[in-house]
């Protein structure tokens, strides 16, 4: 049982850590309090530059500090906290330049699995983004974000599965959680989720017609619009 009165965030995500903590007996202590904290910073429970402390954390979980100061180390490996000496740990932030050169970084990665996941495997691709296309299409309401958001992760990460590169996709997992957590940050109104469609849609049309050069020019422009929206966002978070 975990102690929600310290972090009353986790009181949702505890309940999914402990149901793979059940459906995978063999994950350890560490991977599953990783877990928690992930899913609690990219949901926004747990806000950009946030406090973190080893003891109030294993408070919450219930757990010893030594999972999680090896779960805070996973999660530092993949951005998302980082370490203040002397003052523990803190959820990731990012100023209006660092958040340029991250989705320079982010376009680069997908641009080009886009362009191999067309020439290796242009139907399976298509087909693949119509399908989360039109789930996306039933999760656009209010009380649906997560799913939308989830979907979303699924379209961007459908071009590495078709581009049939391994380094490339072992490079995007490592910033794919940020990526989640950004999205939290600018797709929480009706408005974002409506554009964020609209540019996924104009993006299959011109997957399907594969036009390459001109998807990636759309993808581009997404990725653009995403950023100034997520510097706006978190702005004034």
């Amino acid at each position: 049982m975990l102690n929600f009165l310290v972090y009353p965030f986790f009181q949702k995500l505890s309940m999914e850590s402990l149901l793979l903590e059940i459906e995978t007996p063999h994950r350890s202590l560490a991977k599953i309090a990783a877990d928690s904290i992930r899913i609690s910073i990219i949901r926004k429970e747990l806000k950009m530059g946030q406090s973190l402390t080893e003891a109030a954390l294993s408070q919450a979980l219930e757990i010893s500090k030594t999972p999680v100061r090896e779960a805070l180390s996973l999660l530092r490996s993949e951005g998302l906290v980082v370490s203040e000496t002397h003052k523990g740990y803190k959820v990731f932030t990012m100023d209006q330049k660092e958040l340029v050169q991250f989705c320079e970084l982010r376009f680069a990665l997908e641009s080009q699995a886009l362009r191999y996941g067309v020439k290796c495997n242009h139907t399976g691709l298509t087909r693949k983004l119509e399908l989360i296309l039109d789930s996306m299409a039933d999760n656009l309401g209010e009380s649906d974000l997560e799913n939308y958001l989830s979907l979303d992760t699924r379209f961007h990460r459908a071009f590495f599965e078709a581009c049939g590169n391994r380094f490339l996709s072992k490079h995007y997992d490592s910033i794919s959680s940020i990526i989640e957590a950004m999205r939290h940050y600018i797709s929480n109104t009706d408005s974002a989720t409506q554009t964020s469609m609209k540019g996924h849609q104009f993006l299959v049309e011109k997957i399907a017609n594969g036009n390459s050069e001109e998807a990636v020019s759309l993808l581009e422009e997404h990725i653009v619009n995403w950023s100034r929206r997520a510097f706006l966002e978190t702005s004034i978070s």
